[in-house]
């Protein structure tokens, strides 16, 4: 099924887990570090992915995204690729600090960290 973005808006303001973050004139929420925003008749959606603490809007392929699988299950599939992105950046560094310092401290948080990230990609539902 193919979601306009006023269908997208629409689950987003329905989603019982999203947190309304309306501010002024622009209506907002958020989902799982996903945010969706309408100012006026625009809507635009936006991800921390990219820069840690900045929104930045999401590219053509996460909005195709949203537009075959709707606001939840859009965002599933984005935060999951996020979460593949950096659990797969955590294994090149256990690799590196394996073949170089072998510092023990570093490596055991680095097993932490992925092990963490692991357990938020199963459990996405």
């Amino acid at each position: 099924m193919s979601y306009s973005i006023q269908e997208i808006w629409k689950e987003a303001t329905e989603l019982n887990k999203a947190c309304n973050m309306s501010y002024h004139s622009e209506e907002a929420y958020m989902y799982r570090g996903i945010k969706i925003t309408k100012v006026e008749n625009d809507i635009k959606i936006f991800t921390t992915s990219n820069a840690r603490y900045a929104y930045h809007e999401m590219n053509d392929s996460q909005y195709l995204m949203f537009h075959e699988l709707g606001f939840k299950e859009g965002v599933h599939a984005v935060v999951k690729k996020q979460y593949e992105g950096k659990i797969d950046l955590i294994n090149k560094k256990i690799k590196t600090e394996i073949n170089t310092r072998n510092n023990k401290k570093h490596y055991d948080s680095l097993k932490l960290k992925r092990e963490t990230l692991i357990n938020k990609f199963s459990n996405l539902k």
